[in-house]
């Protein structure tokens, strides 16, 4: 993750993740093949991520800066929760839309996203906060840490977007 360009491979791998627990396929890891599918679906899904990832944390980063003269320590980086909290599912959300027709406006329709985001809410607080908790333990081992804890909770993101999107398709149960 950390290495440029190899960050593509694993972005691909990423990807190939979300549209396997997306199709309703278990949980195993895909092979590492397809060096040039891997290469592109992981370029496209590191643009995803970077508008819907970085961008919402690097946002709240810059409300830091206000407060920082005012505030000591932790507190001051308060403003940079809300992003943190979105920033995964908000991306796993963004390549899971991208994936159905390849179209980047796809992965960026906000009211569509809010909509995901919002019809999963109550099972997306616990993996986002053990994320970032794994995140916060595995600091030393960032790159790889990274990579494992992505790759958990994306495959998770995904298939619980694939569960309720079956469950919308499936329409209201009659008794």
């Amino acid at each position: 993750m950390a290495v440029p360009v190899a960050h593509f491979f694993a972005f691909g791998y990423l990807y190939a993740l979300i549209e396997q627990a997306r199709r309703g396929e278990g949980p195993a890891l895909p092979p590492w093949r397809g060096w040039r599918r891997l290469f592109l679906d992981g370029a496209a899904a590191f643009l995803i991520f970077c508008v819907l990832g970085v961008l919402p944390v690097g946002i709240g980063w810059l409300l830091t800066w206000p407060l920082r003269p005012y505030v000591y320590g932790s507190l001051a980086r308060l403003p940079m929760v809300p992003g943190l909290l979105v920033a995964a599912p908000l991306t796993a959300a963004g390549i899971y839309q991208y994936q159905k027709r390849r179209d980047f406006r796809d992965a960026f329709r906000y009211s569509r996203l809010a909509a995901m985001l919002e019809s999963s809410l109550a099972r997306l607080w616990v993996p986002t906060l053990a994320l970032l908790g794994f995140l916060a333990m595995g600091y030393a081992f960032m790159t790889i840490t990274l990579f494992v804890g992505l790759v958990v909770s994306f495959t998770f993101y995904a298939a619980l977007f694939s569960a309720a999107e079956e469950s919308r398709k499936a329409g209201p149960r009659s008794s």
